[in-house]
C-alpha cells in the first residue's frame, strides 16, 4: 500500500456556477464528489490513506469527510493556503507521507488505469517520477479532405496522436529535493528530464478530466447510464461495480 496525495486547491472557474461557493473537488457525479470518485479508484486497488492537498474553500471538503466516513479510509487534510502552487502543497503535505513512494494524482481526473502497472515501471526505473501517459479524444470531429478542398467525409471524434500527462503518478519521496525549484508541471519535471528521472507508462484505457461544465454533464450522464467506466478494466463487470458496498 501506498500513500495517496490527491490535489484539491484549485477553484475550478470553467465548471461556473458549480465552484462558485464550493470547491471543484466536491462538484457531484452522481450523489459523490468526483473527489470519493477518485479515492474510489485507489482504494479498490489497496491503497487507502489519503492526503488531500486542498486550497480554495478547503474546509468544506474536510467537513465532507469527517461527515461521511468511509470504513477503512484514513483521510488527511493538508491546507496549503488558496495561492500555493502544486508544489508548495505537495511540499507541504509531504510530512505526512508514511511510505518511500507515494501516489500523486490531480483531483479532476478518472480512469481505470492499472495503478500495479505504473508503480512496476516506477520502481524498476528508478525514476522520481513516473506518470501515467494518455491519448484524449480531440473536442472536435474531423473532415476528410482532398488536396482541391473538396470534403470527402466526416470522422467521428478520435483519439489525439499526442501522449499527455493523465496523472496517477509513482512518486518517489526524492521528489522533495526538486520542489524548490518552482512548479512541478515545469521547472520540476524539466529537471527530472534532464536527470533521466521522469517516465511515462502508456495508458489505453478509460480517462477523462472534469475541467469544463460540458465535461461534468458527461461524466454525470455516464453514472447516470451505469457506465462508470473508470472503475472497470480489472476484471470488474458493470453489475459487480454496482453490487459494491458504496455505489
Amino acid at each position: 500500500m501506498m500513500d495517496v496525495l490527491i490535489l484539491a486547491g484549485g477553484k475550478g472557474t470553467r465548471l461556473a456556477e458549480l465552484t462558485l461557493e464550493t470547491p471543484k473537488g466536491l462538484a457531484r457525479i452522481g450523489d459523490r464528489p468526483i473527489l470519493w470518485h477518485i479515492m474510489q479508484i485507489f482504494a479498490r486497488q489497496g491503497h487507502r490513506r489519503f492526503i488531500l492537498c486542498v486550497g480554495y474553500e478547503g474546509h468544506q471538503i474536510g467537513t465532507w469527510f469527517e461527515q461521511n466516513p468511509e470504513p477503512g479510509w484514513e483521510v488527511i487534510i493538508s491546507n496549503g493556503g488558496v495561492e500555493a502552487t502544486k508544489s508548495e502543497r505537495v511540499q507541504r503535505a509531504l510530512k505526512h507521507v508514511r511510505t518511500d513512494r507515494f501516489w500523486l494524482s490531480y483531483g479532476d481526473d478518472l480512469s481505470d488505469v492499472d495503478l500495479a502497472r505504473v508503480d512496476t515501471m516506477a520502481r524498476a526505473t528508478e525514476s522520481v517520477v513516473t506518470l501515467t501517459a494518455v491519448q484524449p479524444f480531440s473536442p472536435f470531429g474531423v473532415m476528410n479532405l482532398d488536396e482541391d478542398g473538396r470534403v470527402r467525409g466526416f470522422s467521428e471524434k478520435s483519439r489525439m496522436k499526442e501522449w499527455i500527462n493523465g496523472g496517477f503518478m509513482s512518486v518517489s519521496t526524492a521528489i522533495a529535493e526538486r520542489l524548490h525549484l518552482g512548479e512541478l508541471e515545469k521547472e520540476v519535471f524539466e529537471a527530472l528530464v534532464a536527470e533521466g528521472r521522469l517516465n511515462a507508462c502508456r495508458h489505453e484505457g478509460f480517462w477523462k478530466a472534469m475541467n469544463t461544465h460540458k465535461e461534468y454533464l458527461e461524466l454525470n450522464e455516464m453514472q447516470r447510464r451505469g457506465e462508470q467506466l473508470w472503475v472497470l478494466g480489472l476484471g470488474e463487470s458493470v453489475s459487480t461495480v454496482q453490487g459494491a458496498e458504496r455505489p
